[in-house]
């Protein structure tokens, strides 16, 4: 005869362990997603027109269009899917360098309150920096 032991405590612990890990994991996920298209402030030496053009090339180009070229100017994405992305830049000048605001203003969340499409927001604005930083070492960016 053998010992019986009550395992179904241990299932239940380890179920909810693993729920646990698992919400855990998820809204990490979505944090770091959302962090990827916050808004950023780029101070640099390059002129206003310079900025539209890197705009232009990093943020408007593959599949996305220019909406406004006014101030703000806005990029959007084509609705393909019915998802709708947007990003802008608001050039300013201060202290003798210009100041470009660069944020996503359209962007749509998914049932459970993650953010649809939010990689495509992250590499475009990320290349945005990027370029800006490539063509002014001295670029400053917050945000």
């Amino acid at each position: 005869m053998g010992i019986a032991s009550d395992t179904t405590t241990e299932g239940n612990g380890t179920a909810a362990l693993i729920l646990v890990v698992i919400a855990v994991l998820y809204l990490g996920y979505v944090a770091f997603k959302r962090h990827g298209f916050r808004p950023r402030r780029v101070e640099t030496t390059l002129t206003g027109q310079q900025l539209r053009q890197v705009f232009k090339k990093k943020i408007a180009g593959r599949g996305w269009s220019v909406a406004d070229d006014g101030n703000p100017m806005i990029a959007r994405s084509a609705e393909f899917d019915g998802i709708r992305l947007g990003i802008s830049l608001k050039i300013s000048e201060a202290d003798g360098r210009t100041v470009g605001e660069l944020a996503a203003i359209l962007h749509q969340k998914k049932i459970f309150g993650d953010t649809a499409k939010a990689y495509s927001l992250r590499w475009r604005m990320n290349g945005f920096i990027a370029q800006v930083r490539r063509l002014d070492s001295t670029a400053k960016v917050m945000g």
